[in-house]
């Protein structure tokens, strides 16, 4: 039922754009400071394995960008005057993701790096507006506290957020557009679970159809561009990056956003991380699957949110810089409570799930976006029975 407890009437449109603009602001002169007013050049981050990357690609060495020791000698010369010591940083990424990151490898590192978070950030904004077509929907995403920490680093959590906000908000209106930013999102395949799967057995068969065409495309054309050899160094390359960052006898990383990571930290037995994730990924795709497969289908906001929260909590492999499609989930239950009136502390809730993540730049912690994500999931399933038990629904049914 709508209103009630926690309604918030304070957080009105005009001020999520006010105070979201000005985040907004912030995060751009943090930005413009971190990457070219600096006294010692541009600081080493993550950025520097696709600026290096794509050099490699340029230069006809695509398939050296897959080893470690190449790709940290190029790093290094990315850096100002060389920047003896700079991190080991490996590119992780299928070969057609060299064609996005290629045209950011041709400028200096400095500025690659701001014209990429600038880029991504745009793909991002597209999303939120095909959500919410409102100045305020995109000041609201980019005001979220991950896309800082995903900036601030250059990595592209606000390019696969955008992709997959896309993907959803375009799957019903435009179906060849949504299967086209699909298709882009095997640039980061582990976020592909499900969504296949949601198109067959709910029948979306164009965005299935334009998803698989865009993506064998995309692999066509860089097995033109760059070879088989590079095919033949990434397909490799997965087992050896698996074992460097997750393999057993490790201290997982707490960077990554997993329960998989939580629970190896937590006892540092890798069976009993991956039957708790096996069991948590499960649980979430069998929640998301029955929002969207029970009949009639209920708000297109809540399987929208629902099949992103998915999207992140069925992989073990997942960094807090993926974090910023936490913004496009809550853009789509803001949507439903927009239209339909919000329930009883759903505002502040998804206020909560947009600035828990915020964490992640105080202190790194593997349960960080887990728990906002299983919020969001919470949430959705919650949207979707206050649908169901309406009154204006029963009355139309009857």
């Amino acid at each position: 039922m709508p209103g009630g407890a926690g309604e918030m009437r304070w957080l009105t449109g005009a001020r999520v754009a006010l105070f979201g603009g000005a985040i907004v602001v912030f995060y751009l002169a943090v930005l413009f400071v971190g990457t070219l007013f600096r006294a010692d050049g541009a600081p080493p981050t993550d950025f520097l394995a696709f600026h290096a990357a794509g050099r490699l690609a340029l230069a006809g060495r695509a398939p050296e960008a897959y080893d470690w020791d190449v790709l940290q000698q190029v790093q290094a010369g990315s850096l100002a005057e060389g920047a003896a010591g700079a991190p080991y940083l490996a590119w992780l990424n299928p070969p057609h993701f060299f064609f996005l990151v290629i045209p950011f490898a041709m400028l200096p590192y400095a500025w690659g790096w701001l014209v990429w978070v600038l880029a991504t950030g745009a793909v991002h904004a597209a999303a939120a507006w095909a959500v919410l077509g409102r100045p305020a929907a995109i000041l609201a995403a980019l005001a979220a506290p991950p896309v800082l920490l995903t900036a601030s680093v250059g990595q592209n959590g606000l390019l696969t957020a955008g992709l997959i906000g896309l993907s959803f908000a375009l799957m019903d209106r435009r179906p060849w557009a949504a299967g086209l930013a699909l298709g882009l999102l095997t640039i980061k395949p582990q976020f592909g679970l499900l969504l296949p799967l949601i198109l067959a057995l709910t029948g979306r068969w164009r965005v299935f159809a334009a998803a698989a065409a865009v993506a064998l495309a995309a692999m066509a054309l860089s097995w033109l561009a760059f070879g088989s050899a590079t095919w033949l160094a990434f397909l490799p390359s997965i087992a050896g990056n698996t074992e460097r960052l997750l393999g057993p006898g490790l201290e997982v990383s707490p960077r990554i956003q997993s329960v998989f990571a939580f629970v190896a930290r937590l006892t540092g037995e890798d069976r009993a991380a991956m039957l708790a994730h096996g069991m948590a990924a499960l649980a979430a795709a069998a929640l998301t699957l029955r929002l969207w497969l029970r009949r009639p289908e209920g708000p297109e906001e809540a399987r929208a949110a629902a099949g992103i929260a998915a999207a992140y909590l069925m992989t073990p492999y997942v960094w807090g810089y993926d974090s910023p499609a936490i913004a496009i989930a809550v853009l789509f239950l803001a949507r439903a409570g927009i239209r339909d009136g919000f329930l009883a502390w759903e505002k502040p809730l998804l206020l909560l799930a947009c600035l828990w993540p915020a964490l992640l730049v105080l202190h790194p912690f593997p349960l960080v976006m887990p728990l906002a994500w299983g919020l969001v999931l919470w949430l959705a399933w919650r949207r979707d029975r206050a649908w169901r038990l309406s009154p204006a629904r029963c009355a139309t049914m009857s």
